[in-house]
């Protein structure tokens, strides 16, 4: 049985390259706003001071010692296995060269979407609509000259996954627009070992489905799909445009006739979707009532977060739900109402912008 309460940077590297050089966290959802750590090169990733001391507070109160840890806590309280718990399920394996064999890659911003709550470090088509972004989140806005993320060492990866990993995620961006992903993937896909061995789980906003690259992991045995939603109909279309519903809907249908190995879809709770996601659940569950689905609490930016609701929403929520995480998501809430009235400037800009009308199609956002 392992000393750690948490094996997430023991059993698992996460990879992401920014333009300061590779970000240092030990797992996707910790949480280190604006302060993360750079190394730059992947190797320093691997033995690094930062990590090292974050993985000494796995040990006991894991919790306590680690604040960053919020989003764990929050799904283990509301009864939902957590990533952590998941790591533990896994187990510490390493392999002989004493390296993860679960990898997190995030490679370039390349997408075909520009959801309202993402940014131009992760979607380049948000390069449309940086101004207004700018103009809201201050001092944290992004400069359009030193904006995109910069790719992975992708040789780096493919000679420590080869014949080693058992696990290995890739998110975005959109893996399906990124011609460097379909390359590596390929190449894996060439090496029996991890063709029989490698599970290859895809984030994906399920409107960029790319023959090739199905046809490419099709050649592995164990596939899973994370397809992304953050509402049903009008209100997905709104967060993550210029998704046209229907063909997420085909999008998704094409992934699971496919037969894959696991497929689940992923939601991020904010202003716009809170009181839309009862529906949203009912609907996917009419979808497939096999499905399973991920939630997590938006934390940035601020004015997009359930915060910026006002207290008779949130009290007509609370009053229509029957789900555990969504409960504990209101348990945290904290009305702000400096954030309620730049939420709706935000929105009327972007309507302007998009052509969209947020008024119509979550009204919530101006109780």
């Amino acid at each position: 049985m392992s000393e750690y309460n948490c094996l997430e940077s023991i059993n698992t590297i996460y990879v992401r390259h920014e333009e300061q050089g590779y970000a240092v966290k030990p797992c996707c959802v910790y949480t280190q706003l604006y302060n993360d750590d750079y190394v730059q090169t992947p190797d320093e990733i691997l033995d690094n001071p930062h990590i090292n001391r974050i993985r000494e507070g796995f040990k006991g109160d894991w919790a306590k010692n680690n604040p960053g840890c919020i989003a764990c806590v929050m799904k283990e309280k509301s009864g939902k296995r957590s990533k952590r718990q998941a790591s533990l399920k896994r187990g510490p394996n390493m392999n002989i060269k004493n390296i993860p064999t679960k990898w997190d890659l995030r490679p370039g911003n390349t997408c075909n979407l520009k959801c309202i709550m993402c940014n131009l470090k992760n979607s380049s088509k948000w390069i449309e609509d940086n101004d207004i972004a700018n103009k809201f989140n201050g001092e944290h806005g992004i400069d359009t000259e030193k904006s995109f993320r910069n790719d992975i060492d992708w040789d780096w990866v493919y000679n420590k996954c080869k014949g080693m990993a058992e696990f290995i995620y890739v998110a975005g961006g959109e893996p399906f627009y990124m011609k460097n992903v379909r390359n590596f993937l390929k190449k894996l896909s060439e090496i029996k070992w991890n063709c029989d061995n490698t599970t290859i789980q895809i984030q994906t906003n399920g409107v960029t489905n790319s023959p090739a690259l199905l046809e490419t992991l099709s050649k592995f045995s164990k596939v899973e799909y994370g397809l992304s939603i953050d509402g049903w109909a009008e209100v997905n279309e709104l967060i993550r445009f210029p998704t046209i519903h229907q063909e997420w809907i085909d999008g998704y249908n094409d992934i699971k006739s496919l037969n894959p190995h696991s497929l689940f879809c992923n939601l991020t709770i904010q202003s716009l979707n809170l009181p839309n996601i009862q529906t949203t659940l009912k609907e996917l569950h009419n979808l497939d009532q096999d499905l399973k689905f991920d939630m997590h609490l938006l934390e940035y930016p601020r004015y997009l977060s359930i915060n910026a609701l006002k207290p008779q929403v949130i009290e007509q929520v609370k009053q229509n739900n029957n789900n555990k995480l969504i409960a504990k998501f209101i348990d945290s809430y904290n009305y702000d109402k400096g954030l309620n009235v730049k939420m709706q400037n935000f929105l009327q800009e972007m309507d302007t912008r998009r052509g969209t009308n947020s008024k119509i199609v979550a009204p919530w956002c101006y109780v």
